[in-house]
């Protein structure tokens, strides 16, 4: 009986990757195609220093989305073992206290935030470099705040379909927050093409969607609507501990390769170097995201399947995902290698007729080891070793910071990518695959 049960189980868990996988190439499809063609445009369009200021304004504020991401593992893992259990109590309690509690956290950090934002020249924030700008920097800063402080919340919802292995919903709803963005994007890069509008159209059609997301959720599981007498002191603890952990160590990873990287080149070089480096950034996400919707499932899947003892298809999916991530970035490096002096120029314009190869190669070499840390990470988190993640992290990052910064000043933006990835290889992508495979031959 209790073979027959894992074999179920299993089916599920493979049903369920399978729909994710099918329905992220959609959603990734849409979301490279809307890159490929709006970068490029809005290049052309707004010049490539208004759109360096389009992308510093980006960099800043994704930084305040990352806050999130530590509750929503800690929350997932709980689902997966509430659902296995088939305890419901525990799912009402998970998910109002993840709610309020996110809800507070952005209610504070947003009145931070719009402290720092009301009080500190602009030019104390981004440098001499961006002087005369403010008047296109400020609105969009305004604009990408509040939007960004609905993700603490909205972005729950996400989470929660992981939990309950329904990341194909969330794929279909990106697809559609696509589309959206899309029109919005032409219709603002041609009738108000400003800085500000920019970023409305694009993040601000992301949010109308997971708005729609949150309402068909809690409309199938009830269960998981906010209710203020479910909300629990000690799961809220418990949320909060893991996510102060994992948020921390997230958040140091994006703002030092995102933000302070991006920023050390923009004071270095002015926003024409920021709009270069925030293309190697778009690059980074349009191409992990054909291994994050293979990722994103199978995680949960794995935490599900270890919950209930089902080591050997937890190890068989881990597998896979490492073998497809690695292939898929070696690959994906090679061919921008070979194509990308020839491809790039004529997707983004002759301003960009400059990229060598060696530029090519180092952030090539950079892309491989992201992805392999991201692999990792997907995995410590599935297995649920995030505290052990988290200390490995912030000593990788700290390192990234110092030796990256060196690497700018005396190689340049080749010598800072080849820098961060040879780390990110001796540290993270070293250490936490033996921690893997250790944790699923326990049984």
């Amino acid at each position: 009986m209790s073979e027959s049960i894992s074999q179920t189980s299993g089916k599920r868990r493979d049903r369920s990757i399978r729909l994710a996988v099918l329905s992220s190439f959609v959603s990734k499809g849409g979301s490279i195609l809307l890159q490929l063609l709006s970068i490029p445009i809005a290049i052309r369009v707004l010049g490539r220093e208004e759109f360096g200021l389009y992308t510093t304004v980006s960099l800043t504020l994704s930084t305040i989305s990352m806050l999130e991401v530590g509750v929503g593992p800690a929350l997932t893992h709980g689902l997966t073992r509430a659902q296995a259990a088939g305890d419901e109590v525990k799912q009402r309690e998970l998910g109002s206290t993840a709610f309020f509690l996110m809800l507070g956290m952005s209610l504070l950090v947003g009145v931070a935030l719009a402290v720092i934002l009301w009080t500190v020249p602009l030019l104390s924030l981004f440098g001499e470099s961006f002087a005369g700008q403010e008047a296109s920097l400020r609105p969009a800063l305004w604009a990408g705040l509040g939007l960004f402080l609905m993700y603490f919340v909205l972005n729950l919802t996400e989470r929660v379909r992981e939990g309950f292995l329904e990341v194909a919903s969330n794929n279909l709803w990106g697809a559609t927050g696509n589309v959206v963005a899309a029109i919005a994007v032409a219709a603002g890069i041609w009738f108000i093409p400003q800085v500000w509008f920019l970023v409305v159209a694009v993040h601000g059609s992301v949010i109308l969607t997971k708005i729609c997301n949150t309402l068909t959720l809690w409309k199938k599981h009830p269960v998981i609507r906010p209710a203020p007498k479910s909300f629990r002191v000690l799961t809220a603890k418990s949320l909060l501990t893991d996510g102060i952990a994992f948020s921390t160590s997230m958040l140091v990873t994006g703002l030092v390769e995102y933000n302070l990287c991006g920023w050390l080149v923009g004071r270095a070089d002015g926003p024409a170097a920021t709009a270069l480096y925030g293309i190697f950034i778009s690059l980074t996400v349009m191409q992990l995201g054909f291994v994050v919707m293979l990722s994103t499932p199978t995680w949960p899947a794995v935490s599900e399947a270890l919950a209930r003892k089902d080591l050997a298809w937890a190890q068989n999916a881990a597998k896979r995902l490492y073998l497809f991530g690695a292939v898929f970035a070696i690959c994906s490096a090679l061919g921008l290698l070979a194509l990308g002096p020839y491809v790039l120029p004529l997707w983004l314009g002759k301003e960009f007729s400059s990229i060598s190869r060696l530029l090519l190669g180092c952030y090539g070499l950079y892309f491989v080891a992201h992805v392999w840390r991201h692999l990792n990470h997907a995995m410590m988190i599935g297995t649920g070793q995030v505290g052990k993640m988290v200390r490995i992290q912030l000593i990788e990052s700290i390192l990234v910071a110092v030796l990256g910064a060196l690497a700018l000043r005396y190689g340049g933006i080749e010598g800072m990518l080849a820098t961060m990835a040879v780390l990110i290889f001796i540290l993270t992508g070293s250490v936490l695959p033996g921690l893997v495979f250790k944790a699923l031959k326990t049984p």
